[in-house]
């Protein structure tokens, strides 16, 4: 957590967004791996998210003057309400786990094949991560692996982008499987560089999963996709004026809905031929129900601007310095990006990660890394940061 506490509005907004953004990842990691450790930080920050929330209400109530000011500060009511909901759903994933809830192996498969992996890995003492901080190692720019916290048993979680590793931490981290996996082999201590982890996933062909997913998997994998990509495009709707984003994310939302009624559908067919178990079933419903909530968040984002209002200073500077910075790219014709893959514009200064190529007005999410960039495309993308590295 953060050692000095948020004072302003702007403050407590990016300290409610990073952490409901850590959140989520804490409470899946916690319920693949069945950690309770992990469960427990998850609502140890759930409180934290409730009292910054209590704090911004107070704020915001000393801040209206007039109807005009009210109507200009309502986003940040919202965004708080929003940032609230999402650390509210994770606690429930995570409570499945504190209540002695054990997955099958199956549902730890999925893991696979999201496009951003949460993963877990306890720091040996060969690795050159020893004595380094995430910032300081440079971990997000060099190879895309970003770490969530790190517990330690004498400290308990651990949040700030500047804390030095130890032997011993366990790191929560996430990224694309083959950043994951050459990350894995640093904090083991099989590869001696940052540089050479870098060089191996760029020299490396895609990394197919191990296994298939089954139909109901495929669709829980999608719904938590399609959830978080939601939230990125709320704040980017409320951000910037992409009218097109609109109904795209009416649409999204409305695919999230049927996800989550086809999930439902399907587990229950398979727990009626006792083809999974009922800890399994209730596992694949709580984290549904989660994900269609953090949905309802996004759309209460989206939608709670007031376009005579646009653009936010303030909103703009939540966005960039919390833990998730999102921006539209336009490739003009000297742009360095053209004739580049996915996987090449990604690595091709500090790791991005691209969501969606836009073509001809229609977007293109989760691209294959050989999906090649051309003059007049749109390039939307996220940037895990820091305040640190601005």
């Amino acid at each position: 957590m953060n050692e000095t506490e948020p004072t302003s509005v702007k403050e407590i907004l990016i300290e409610m967004k990073t952490l409901s953004e850590i959140c989520v990842d804490l409470a899946f990691a916690s319920l693949l791996y069945t950690d309770k450790l992990v469960a427990e930080q998850v609502l140890v920050i759930e409180e934290k998210i409730d009292e910054l929330y209590k704090k911004l209400l107070d704020h915001l109530s000393l801040s209206i003057k007039s109807q005009s000011l009210a109507e200009q500060l309502r986003i940040y009511y919202i965004i708080g309400e929003a940032s609230n909901i999402i650390s509210d759903s994770a606690a429930d994933m995570a409570s499945l786990v504190l209540m002695g809830y054990e997955v099958e192996d199956e549902i730890k498969k999925i893991q696979q094949h999201m496009d951003q992996l949460v993963d877990l890995i306890t720091l040996e003492g060969s690795s050159t991560l020893c004595g380094e901080s995430e910032l300081s190692a440079d971990l997000h720019d060099m190879i895309g692996i970003d770490i969530v916290g790190i517990i330690r048993p004498e400290d308990g979680l651990l949040t700030t982008y500047d804390e030095v590793m130890k032997s011993g931490d366990l790191l929560i981290f996430r990224g694309p499987l083959p950043n994951v996996n050459q990350f894995i082999r640093l904090a083991k201590g099989e590869i001696s560089t940052v540089e050479q982890a870098r060089i191996e996933i760029i020299e490396q062909n895609d990394v197919e999963p191990d296994t298939k997913l089954k139909y109901h998997q495929d669709l829980l994998v999608t719904m938590k996709e399609t959830a978080e990509l939601v939230v990125d495009l709320a704040y980017l709707y409320a951000l910037e004026d992409l009218k097109q984003l609109n109904n795209l994310i009416l649409i999204t939302e409305d695919k999230i809905d049927n996800l989550q009624f086809q999930l439902i559908e399907e587990v229950l067919r398979l727990y009626k031929q006792d083809l999974i178990g009922k800890k399994t079933l209730m596992a694949y419903l709580w984290m549904a129900d989660s994900f269609e909530e953090i949905a309802d968040a996004a759309i209460k984002i989206a939608f709670g601007v007031s376009p005579r209002h646009k653009p936010y200073e303030l909103l703009e500077e939540v966005i960039d310095y919390s833990s998730e910075a999102l921006d539209y790219i336009h490739v003009t014709k000297d742009s360095p990006y053209i004739g580049k893959s996915v996987k090449e514009a990604e690595y091709l200064d500090d790791f991005m990660q691209i969501l969606a190529v836009r073509k001809k007005g229609q977007y293109f999410f989760f691209p294959k890394d050989d999906a090649k960039i051309h003059a007049g495309d749109g390039l939307l993308i996220k940037e895990y940061s820091s305040p640190e590295d601005e």
